[in-house]
């Protein structure tokens, strides 16, 4: 039943594209804001205490909803499950975002794609030249392919319902939101939704890598995984991006060029720096990781796990 309703809200999404910024999500994002207004004292404790209500304000209704839903009828849940399904996963959007970008490029119109980019994002972008551009793009759609549907669906396995849906997006914006907040001025309010965050997308990452290196470049995929993630400054993606370059054969690191001087990036994947053909091959392995997980959610089916 959970691959089949993962189908329909793929198909759904495909037919009625949800919007750039969806409900649901952005609801999280509203709910961890109010909290950090409220509830930051300007220590770690208060941390901890905005990050168990938020959980608790979101997921014991969603606990009570699917338990309902499951007490009235088995085909009630599954619609449920299609609901948040098609509120939460990302993963057309980032393909298709991907390849508008890709076009723009392959038409010279590079400042169009840095636009596209900049919308997708939900910040400006600052850079001169396609190949900036390119690698960029490549690394938001990898990060947006684990973190808007590969990770989610790990947790919509592992946990019953449309619970593990609702976790992993809450959890990410959370870290995302209160991540500013880490440090000594601020006293560190976001420190536990950060480390919370890690545990959480610990095994997910894992997986994630793993898939990208099984549908791509397998050796170099393991490669870039040991050697270059710990150099990345965000750990929380560091694992995902160097899996996915190395398993693409494309460098996506590097220093990039803006119009304020250059920014300096470690090395990211091996071979030459990514271009627009990159970013077609890339919508390639990016649909072969989900289908390795439709393989995975089939499995459990037959096991009868969900």
């Amino acid at each position: 039943m959970s691959l089949l309703a993962l189908l329909v809200s793929l198909l759904a999404q495909h037919a009625w594209p949800p919007q750039p910024r969806q409900p649901l999500l952005a609801f999280y994002g509203r709910m961890c804001l109010s909290a950090a207004k409220r509830l930051d004292a300007g220590d770690r404790n208060s941390g901890i205490a905005a990050w168990l209500l938020v959980m608790a304000a979101v997921l014991v209704p969603a606990s009570l909803v699917t338990w309902a839903a499951a007490a009235i009828h088995p085909f009630v849940l599954w619609i449920l499950d299609i609901v948040v399904l098609y509120a939460t996963l990302r993963f057309l959007h980032a393909v298709g975002e991907l390849g508008a970008i890709e076009k723009r490029l392959r038409e010279g119109d590079t400042a169009g794609a840095a636009s596209r980019l900049a919308q997708w994002q939900g910040r400006a972008i600052d850079a001169d030249d396609a190949g900036t551009v390119a690698r960029l793009a490549a690394q938001q759609a990898i990060r947006e392919a684990h973190q808007g549907a590969l990770a989610p669906l790990f947790w919509y396995l592992a946990l019953p319902g449309p619970i593990g849906l609702v976790l992993y997006p809450l959890a990410l914006r959370a870290a995302q939101g209160w991540s500013h907040r880490v440090d000594a001025e601020a006293g560190d309010f976001g420190w536990f939704a950060a480390r919370a965050f890690h545990v959480i997308d610990w095994i997910p990452q894992r997986l994630t890598a793993f898939a990208f290196a099984v549908v791509g470049d397998f050796e170099a995929a393991l490669y870039c995984w040991r050697s270059q993630a710990s150099s990345w400054r965000r750990a929380e993606e560091a694992i995902v991006l160097a899996s996915g370059a190395g398993a693409l054969g494309v460098r996506l690191g590097d220093p990039i060029h803006v119009a304020g001087g250059v920014v300096a990036r470690p090395t990211l994947g091996v071979g030459e720096g990514a271009r627009e053909d990159a970013l077609a091959s890339l919508e390639g392995l990016l649909w072969r990781a989900l289908a390795l997980w439709l393989v995975v959610f089939l499995l459990a089916a037959a096991l009868n796990l969900r």
